[in-house]
């Protein structure tokens, strides 16, 4: 098996952003998920309450976050890892520590998605521990994730759900980290312990898959007839989960991670 592609998403639930290479650090890969809107609450917000976030195109550059958005100008501005302290939930009962980025762009955020929000950092201040029950690591962490540091996928279970839809699904609507391929489809329900490149890492729990795949990551659009989910879920469904596809992996270390390194089982 091999990497076939790399993607970071800079912002939660806004666009993506393939990669040749990318280090990994303690959180996962290295700019991935490390920014992210959070509404009045300081809750999340992501593609499946806004699904306008897939159409805001975000890119780092050093310490700075650009952004682009239909019909409005582009923002700029430092990412600031020591910003105003603010509390922001994703998912999980416990708060993460995150550092505000400052009214100017919440005012940009909040005309470009139509709704009040903030942007905040996962900065120097924030922890975000990974459920014991799935993890090998007890220190083990992630940034703004759904709960893991990696999403995998692999490219034969996607030929093979697409083999059943009438129209075929890209890839870029599960928004993985790391696309694998060479290996039969559904094989990656096995993985355990493996490697990525230099990395070893163990797979911890099938990633369950939510109204985001029926979202086009170009224009926002939702699929008029739920696709690829609903084909999916005829034969893809873990009680308690749901609709499966791909595999949440901890990382054991840190490295360097490129397009064509081998994957292999342990």
């Amino acid at each position: 098996m091999r990497i076939t592609a790399l993607n970071i998403y800079p912002i939660k639930g806004c666009r993506g952003v393939p990669l040749a290479a990318t280090a990994v650090d303690r959180l996962g890969l290295v700019g991935d998920r490390r920014l992210m809107l959070v509404d009045a609450e300081n809750r999340f917000i992501s593609q499946r309450e806004v699904a306008a976030l897939a159409t805001l195109v975000p890119a780092l550059e050093g310490g700075a976050l650009m952004v682009a958005a239909p019909g409005r100008e582009s923002i700029q501005l430092p990412i600031d890892p020591d910003g105003s302290p603010r509390e922001v939930r994703v998912w999980r009962d416990h708060g993460i520590m995150a550092a505000d980025q400052g009214d100017a762009a919440a005012r940009w955020f909040s005309a470009a998605i139509g709704a009040p929000c903030r942007l905040v950092a996962f900065g120097s201040q924030a922890r975000n521990p990974i459920d014991p029950e799935y993890s090998l690591l007890a220190a083990a962490e992630t940034a703004f994730t759904d709960g893991y540091p990696i999403m995998a996928a692999l490219q034969e279970s996607l030929d093979d759900l697409n083999a059943r839809l009438a129209e075929p699904a890209p890839m870029e609507r599960f928004r993985p980290s790391v696309v694998i391929s060479g290996a039969p489809a559904w094989s990656e329900d096995d993985w355990m312990a493996m490697t990525l490149g230099p990395l070893d890492c163990d797979a911890v729990k099938p990633c369950a898959r939510c109204v985001v795949t029926t979202t086009d990551q170009i224009t926002g659009a939702r699929h008029a007839r739920q696709e690829p989910l609903r084909t999916l879920a005829t034969f893809r469904t873990i009680p308690g989960l749901g609709a499966i596809f791909g595999q949440n992996i901890v990382p054991r270390g840190t490295g360097v991670l490129h397009v064509g390194d081998a994957v292999e089982l342990m």
